[in-house]
This record gives structure tokens, C-alpha cells and sequence, in this order.
């Protein structure tokens, strides 16, 4: 451990970001907890009725099948593609990846980094491999934030009274008469475990971010640039995903873009349906037509590119001149 970590560098890294992580990672715990709350308190057959009134083609802007969606499972995967969610775990990956060379340049504390018996392929890899830690600690915060809300609501169930038909197991529900509400833990209908793939496609998606903010800061001199640069990528990588599921003919841009990569739900989605799609790269549909990339791809895609663009921007860094302080 002491010839991977250097305990400077680690404490100096600690200090900088101790606010930022503790903000991260009370806001994501919270927001985790409170978004499974609110799935509680709207009972299946509600919500249900809610979706059969939205226009059909509003559907095309569903990660999910709508019938899937409607489930208790369906509705609390949900929470990894919320905007919050992804914005503050984005934020952590951005902050952090850009100030690995351009903020120290920035203010002006590179040269006293360097003036110590350190490489500087140390400061870089080291620095992303302490962001990299942190973030899976994040998305393991997120997966706890969910589990405790499931643990811990109880859902209301609407129940209509059945008619048995004799000498058979079925039995005919009486939608015409009141329906019959029940509390039930919601631990009963979702297991966190189910929760697993699409954490870890959270954690490769920021992986990602963090690797594609380094390059940018191993890159430029002024912090204020980089963030600009990376935060610009970012919301025109969104735009891209919202027209390429927008529109049939846009439909080849969702692989042009890093968040068509990004599929928690979907992923939770098969592995509930078929569990076995977790390691496809590929997914087919029942005529053998491909439809999609596989959970597997989505997270090697995105994992392969951040590690690409982190060596590259090392050997960047690692060659180029570096400014004297202002």
C-alpha cells in the first residue's frame, strides 16, 4: 500500500476535497433515500393510471418499457437516471479530474508539488486513482441510500375482490367493485441486490468524466478553461442523447454520444427479465435482430475510453512545459 500511495499527496489530496466529498456524498445518500420514499407513496394501480394518460409519444423518451416501469422496481431504478443523481455525481467526477494539473497550475502550487522527490506521472495517476476510489465510494453510498429506503417504506397495494372459477386455479378480479388497500413492506417486491448493474454502470459512467476532465486539465493552464471545456462537452453530450431519443432518424447518435453508453435502468431491467443478458455484449431481439449494445459493452465502452484518454493525457503532462506561477 505505501508503494502505491504516496501519504503526502494523499493528505494534501484529502484536504483540498474534504468539503466536496462530504456535500457529494450527503446529497447523494439523501436524495437516494428520499427518491425511494416517494415511489412508496404512489400504490402501483395509481401510477399505472397515471401512465396510460401520457400521449404515446411521449414513451419514446423512456429508457423502460412502460410496462416494466410501472412495477415497484422499475420505478426505483428510476433514481439512477435522475438529472440530480447524475448532476452531483458528475460534479464530484468534473471538480476533481480538473484539478489535477491545470488547478494546481492555476494557483500556482504545481512547482512546489513537483519540487519533492515525486514523478510526475505519480502526481497525475495517483490523483486519479484516489477520484476514481472515492467515486466508487460514492456509488456504493447511492446503492445504500436505496437499500435503506427499501428496508424501510412500506408501500400501499390496491387489491380488487376475485371471483374463483370452480374445479380451477383462476380466478376473475371485480374491477367494478371498491378495491381493498393493504400496507406491504416494499422489501417484499424489490431486493436491493437487483440494484447492483446499474451501480456499477453509474461508476463506469464516472469514471469516464473524471478520465475525460484529467485529459482536459493535463492539457491546459487555467482551471476556469478546463471546466468550461468539460462542463460544455457535457451538456452538448446530453442534448445529443435528447434528440437521438427523440427521433427515429437520430437514433445512430445515441452511440455518438457518452450518455448512450449510460443505461442504468435498462440493465436492471434485463437482469430482472433475464439474468443472464449481464455479461452480452450484444442484446437481440425474439427474431434475432440486434437492438442494442449489452450491459457488458456499455460499461467496457466507458471504462476503455476514460482509461484511454487517462494514459493519453499522463503522457501529455508527463512531456510538456510546464508555466512558471503568475
Amino acid at each position: 500500500m505505501h508503494s502505491l500511495v504516496n501519504r503526502p499527496l494523499a493528505k494534501k489530496f484529502l484536504a483540498e476535497s474534504i468539503l466536496l466529498l462530504l456535500a457529494c456524498a450527503v446529497a447523494l445518500f439523501a436524495f437516494s433515500w428520499f427518491r425511494v420514499w416517494v415511489v412508496g407513496e404512489l400504490d402501483t394501480a395509481r401510477f399505472k393510471q397515471i401512465v396510460d394518460m401520457l400521449p404515446q409519444d411521449w414513451r419514446k423518451f423512456s429508457s423502460v418499457d412502460f410496462d416494466w416501469l410501472v412495477s415497484y422496481l422499475g420505478r426505483t431504478a428510476l433514481t439512477l437516471d435522475e438529472p440530480m443523481l447524475l448532476m452531483i455525481i458528475s460534479i464530484w467526477a468534473i471538480v476533481r479530474g480538473s484539478d489535477v494539473v491545470s488547478g494546481e497550475l492555476s494557483r500556482g502550487t504545481m512547482e512546489l508539488v513537483l519540487a519533492q522527490p515525486i514523478s510526475r506521472r505519480r502526481v497525475y495517476f495517483q490523483h486519479m486513482f484516489l477520484t476514481m476510489c472515492v467515486s466508487f465510494g460514492l456509488c456504493l453510498l447511492v446503492w445504500l441510500g436505496m437499500s435503506i429506503g427499501v428496508w424501510t417504506t412500506a408501500v400501499e397495494e390496491s387489491f380488487y375482490p376475485e371471483l374463483k372459477i370452480p374445479f380451477t386455479s383462476y380466478a376473475l378480479p371485480l374491477t367494478f367493485m371498491e378495491a381493498k388497500t393493504e400496507q406491504v413492506p416494499m422489501r417484499s417486491l424489490v431486493s436491493p441486490v437487483q440494484f447492483y448493474p446499474g451501480i456499477i454502470n453509474l461508476f463506469c459512467f464516472s469514471v469516464f468524466v473524471s478520465c475525460f476532465a484529467a485529459f482536459c486539465s493535463a492539457r491546459d493552464r487555467y482551471r476556469w478553461r478546463t471546466l468550461g471545456i468539460v462542463i460544455g462537452c457535457y451538456m452538448v453530450s446530453a442534448m445529443v442523447k435528447l434528440l437521438a431519443m427523440s427521433s427515429e432518424a437520430f437514433s445512430w447518435l445515441r452511440y455518438v454520444t457518452v450518455f448512450g453508453y449510460y443505461e442504468p435502468a435498462p440493465t436492471i431491467q434485463r437482469a430482472d427479465e433475464k439474468p443472464e443478458t449481464i455479461l452480452h455484449w450484444l442484446i437481440f431481439d425474439e427474431a434475432g435482430v440486434w437492438t442494442a449494445l449489452g450491459p457488458l459493452a456499455n460499461n467496457l465502452v466507458l471504462l476503455g475510453l476514460g482509461l484511454i484518454l487517462l494514459i493519453w493525457g499522463g503522457r501529455f503532462f508527463n512531456r510538456r512545459d510546464l508555466p512558471a506561477p503568475l
